[in-house]
């Protein structure tokens, strides 16, 4: 599993530590990188969660924001672009002991924002690595026009608009057909 390695104590929330409300500022410094489906990100903030924590009756809701400046790459040339962060989650945590009197139809409809926990820690960490993840861009671009790489040497088109990269070495399969184009045959 992704990021299984990136834990902390402070995104641990002991249940009976708090009434009913419980607002809190967390920063996370150790986390050096996240792991992203294309990607290792390196991160070059502190992460900064705010995290509000109601307790209602057998769940926990939860409502959060996370902060933090990533290095990631652009798809298009490779050059490393520093991408911000600042994206809200939230969840509803139930106590574990309550899953066995949900209906097998209420399971389901719970699959979509119902966290599981043991009825005494609650466990932000995922819900934090989610936010990140989710908010990174499928295709980050360094900039909308990136022209990307030459397909032929490699060049960065960006710093050489002007590259122009021939190449004669053809496909030995596409040899016939290159000299009926040049024959005009075609």
């Amino acid at each position: 599993m992704f990021n299984d390695e990136l834990k902390s104590n402070q995104l641990l929330i002991d249940y009976e530590k708090f009434e009913t409300v419980l607002d809190k500022k967390i920063i996370i410094k150790h986390w050096r990188e996240i792991e992203l489906p294309y990607e290792k990100a390196k991160l070059l903030s502190p992460i900064e969660v705010n995290a509000f924590l109601e307790k209602g009756k057998n769940q926990i809701f939860v409502n959060g924001n996370v902060e933090v400046m990533l290095q990631i790459h652009c798809s298009r040339c490779l050059k490393p672009i520093e991408y911000w962060i600042d994206e809200t989650f939230s969840s509803v945590y139930m106590d574990k002991r309550y899953e066995k009197f949900l209906s097998k139809s209420e399971q389901l409809k719970s699959l979509d924002n119902i966290i599981y926990y043991d009825g005494i820690t609650i466990d932000l960490t995922n819900r934090v690595i989610e936010t990140i993840i989710s908010s990174v861009p499928i295709i980050p671009l360094c900039k909308e026009d990136c022209k990307g790489l030459c397909p032929i040497c490699g060049a960065d088109l960006n710093e050489n608009p002007d590259h122009n990269c021939e190449n004669e070495e053809i496909d030995p399969r596409f040899s016939e057909l290159k000299k009926l184009l040049e024959q005009g045959n075609f």
